[in-house]
C-alpha cells in the first residue's frame, strides 16, 4: 500500500509539474491600472530580448534546417542558456511562432504577411512540438514569455478581411492550449506591425475601425482565456493616440510598442540616424504616454548601433540622455515614462557572446555606441533593489500634460512635424525643412467646433510659399484643409466651413495636427494664432456676474491657449469681443 501510494503520488507530481500553469516558477502576472503587477502585489517593468524559431533567423541557416524539431530546440535553449550564462539580468523574451512551421513546404509566399501558405494543421503541431516547449522552457529560467503570432501583418488591414480571420484562428486555438491559457507567464502580442487600416471601399480608416479590428480578437479570445493581451497600433506599432479615445475593452490589456532611431520625429538621417531628446520625447509623449497613463506598455522591439557593424536594425548610436543619440534618450524616455516593459533586438547568438569585462573597443559588442554594452548595464540596474523599490512607490505613475492651443514656445512647437526645422520662440521665426511642417499636434483630438474662426497672424510677409494646414485624422499623411497666405499675413480660417482638396468637409470636433507647411526656402515669422467668433482678438477682461462660474468647462488665456484644469492663481474672466458676444473662462492672468 505504501508503495502504491509513493506510485500515486510520484505520478501525480509529475502531472503537475508537467503543467506550466501550475508549475511556474515566476509569480502570475496581470494588469492593474497601468502596471503589470504579480500576485503579491508587486509592479513590475520587465527587460529582455527576442527569439525566432526559424533556420534564417538562426545564424542564417548555419545551424539547422529541414524542420529539424529536435535541433531547432536544441540550438534555441542553448541561446538561452548563454544569454543568461553571460550575466545578462533578462526578465523576458518574446518569442515569434515564425511561419517556417506553419506554412506548407514547397509553397511560395511573398512575404511574411502572405498567409496563402499558412497551414492550420502545421500550426497545430508545432505548437505543440516547437513553441510550447521553448515557452515553458523559458519560464523555466526564470523569464515571462511574450508570444506573437506567425509573420507580420500586410500593408492595409480592413474590418472583417483575411488576416483578421486569419489572426481570430491562430489566437482561439492558442487561447485554449491547456498549457498557455490562463498562464500569468505568457502574454500575447496579437500582430506584428500593422501599417495603414481601411474601410471596406478602399478609404482611409481611422482609429475607432482600429480598435474595433483588435477588440474582435481581444473578444474571442476572452471565451478561453484571462492572460495579457498586448495590442498593436498602426505605422508599424508607433501610432497609439486613438487607443486613448477608443481603448480596448476588457482586462489584462497592454500596449505593444515598436521604437527606431528616426521613429517619433526623434531624428533624421540617411545613414546614421541624429536623434533629438527633445523632440523624440515630443513625439513619444504624443503617441504612447496617452495609453501608458491607462495601461503597461512593452516595447517588444528596439535596437541602435553605428551602421558601420552591420549588426542591427536601428541605425544610430547611444550619444547622452537630454542631448542627442538614440540609445541613452530611448532608456532615459522610457524610465520617464515609468511603465515601460522593452528589450533589445539584437540576434540572440550575439547576446550570448557578450563580455562585460571586455575593454571598449571598436566592435558592436564592445562599442559603448552600441546597445549591447549600454543595455546590459542598465539592466543589471534595473534588477537592483534600489530600482525595485522606487516602480513600487504608491505615487510612481506614468504623468500626461494638458496639451495648450497654439503655444508659440519651444516645449509646445514642434517644427519637426515632417523634415527638420528650427523654431525661435523669442522671435516667432520658424523655418521648416524643404517641404516641410511644423506646428502643433494633439494625440487626443481637439474641438474647435463651439468656435467660428481661427485667425493666423504673420509678423511679415512670407517667400516660402506657405500654407496653413488643418487635419481631422491624427495622420500627417491624410489630406488636410489648406489656406495658402500668398502676399497676406493674416488667415481667418471658418472653422465650420474646412475643406480638403477633394471637397471633404473637415470635422472641426477633432483636430489632431495643425501648423505650417513651406518649401523651406525662407522663414515664416509667426505673430500669433487664436480661436476668435468674430475675427477679432479679444481684448476685454470683465469681471464675472453671479452664476457665470458655473458656465466655464474649459481654462484659457485670452489669445486662446488652453490652459488646463483649475487651480490656485486661476481667476474667473469674462472675454467681451467686438460683435458683443462674451464668453465665460477661468485664465490665469497674475
Amino acid at each position: 500500500m505504501y508503495i502504491l501510494r509513493k506510485y500515486l503520488l510520484a505520478t501525480v507530481l509529475a502531472i503537475l509539474c508537467s503543467s506550466s500553469v501550475l508549475a511556474q516558477s515566476l509569480p502570475a502576472l496581470h494588469v492593474e491600472g497601468p502596471f503589470l503587477v504579480d500576485e503579491n502585489g508587486k509592479r513590475h517593468n520587465l527587460h529582455g530580448f527576442a527569439q525566432t524559431f526559424s533556420p534564417w533567423f538562426n545564424e542564417q541557416g548555419s545551424k539547422w534546417n529541414n524542420y529539424n524539431v529536435a535541433e531547432c530546440l536544441r540550438y534555441n535553449k542553448g541561446i538561452l542558456d548563454g544569454i543568461m550564462n553571460a550575466g545578462w539580468q533578462m526578465t523576458f523574451v518574446r518569442q515569434h511562432m515564425d511561419p517556417y512551421w506553419s506554412n506548407t513546404p514547397g509553397v511560395q509566399v511573398n512575404g511574411e504577411n502572405d498567409i496563402s501558405a499558412f497551414s492550420f494543421t502545421r500550426f497545430k503541431k508545432y505548437l505543440d512540438e516547437v513553441f510550447v516547449p521553448m515557452a515553458e522552457y523559458a519560464i523555466g529560467k526564470g523569464l515571462y514569455v511574450v508570444m506573437r503570432p506567425p509573420g507580420v501583418c500586410p500593408e492595409d488591414i480592413t474590418i472583417g478581411d483575411a488576416y483578421q480571420q486569419y489572426l481570430i484562428k491562430v489566437w482561439e486555438h492558442v487561447a485554449q492550449h491547456p498549457k498557455l491559457k490562463n498562464n500569468g507567464c505568457i502574454m500575447f502580442e496579437l500582430a506584428n506591425e500593422p501599417v495603414r487600416i481601411k474601410n471596406a471601399d478602399g478609404t482611409q480608416a481611422g482609429d475607432k475601425e482600429m480598435t474595433a479590428y483588435f477588440q474582435k480578437i481581444v473578444d474571442v479570445m476572452r471565451k478561453h482565456c484571462n492572460n495579457i493581451l498586448l495590442i498593436p497600433g498602426l505605422g508599424w506599432q508607433s501610432s497609439y493616440a486613438g487607443f486613448a479615445n477608443y481603448p480596448i475593452q476588457g482586462e489584462n490589456i497592454g500596449y505593444a510598442v515598436h521604437c527606431y532611431p528616426g521613429w517619433y520625429n526623434g531624428g533624421h538621417g540617411n545613414g546614421d540616424v541624429v536623434v533629438n531628446y527633445r523632440e523624440f520625447k515630443r513625439g513619444w509623449d504624443a503617441q504612447i504616454l496617452p495609453v501608458a497613463v491607462t495601461n503597461p506598455v512593452v516595447v517588444t522591439e528596439m535596437d541602435w548601433a553605428p551602421s558601420k557593424y552591420n549588426s542591427s536594425w536601428g541605425k544610430s548610436n547611444t550619444g547622452e540622455e537630454g542631448k542627442t543619440g538614440f540609445g541613452a534618450n530611448f532608456m532615459k524616455i522610457a524610465d520617464e515614462t515609468r511603465n515601460v516593459s522593452w528589450l533589445t533586438f539584437t540576434g540572440g547568438e550575439l547576446l550570448a557572446r557578450y563580455k562585460d569585462d571586455a575593454p571598449d573597443g571598436q566592435t558592436f559588442l564592445t562599442d559603448p555606441e552600441a546597445c549591447p554594452r549600454p543595455c546590459y548595464r542598465r539592466f543589471q540596474y534595473y534588477a537592483s533593489q534600489e530600482y525595485s523599490d522606487l516602480i513600487n512607490q504608491p505615487d510612481y505613475r506614468p504623468e500626461i500634460k494638458e496639451e495648450p492651443l497654439f503655444s508659440l514656445t519651444d516645449e509646445w512647437f514642434n517644427p519637426n512635424i515632417w523634415e527638420q526645422g528650427t523654431f525661435d520662440e523669442a522671435t516667432g521665426c520658424l523655418k521648416t525643412g524643404q517641404y516641410g511642417f511644423g506646428g502643433w499636434q494633439y494625440p487626443r483630438g481637439v474641438d474647435l467646433s463651439t468656435w467660428k474662426y481661427l485667425v493666423v497672424e504673420l509678423k511679415r510677409t512670407q517667400s516660402c510659399g506657405a500654407s496653413f494646414r488643418l487635419f481631422d485624422v491624427n495622420n500627417y499623411w491624410d489630406k488636410p484643409a489648406m489656406y495658402n497666405f500668398g502676399n497676406n499675413t493674416r488667415l481667418m480660417v471658418d472653422l465650420q466651413n474646412m475643406k480638403d482638396e477633394t471637397g471633404k468637409r473637415l470635422d472641426p470636433s477633432h483636430i489632431y495636427i495643425v501648423g505650417f507647411w513651406s518649401y523651406g526656402s525662407s522663414p515664416i515669422y509667426i505673430n500669433k494664432v487664436y480661436l476668435s467668433d468674430d475675427g477679432q482678438t479679444p481684448t476685454e477682461i470683465l469681471t464675472p456676474e453671479s452664476g457665470e462660474e458655473e458656465v466655464a468647462r474649459e481654462y484659457y488665456s485670452l489669445d486662446g491657449r488652453r490652459l488646463g484644469s483649475p487651480q490656485r492663481g486661476l481667476n474667473l474672466v469674462k472675454v467681451t469681443q467686438s460683435n458683443g458676444k462674451t464668453r465665460v473662462f477661468k485664465a490665469c492672468y497674475k
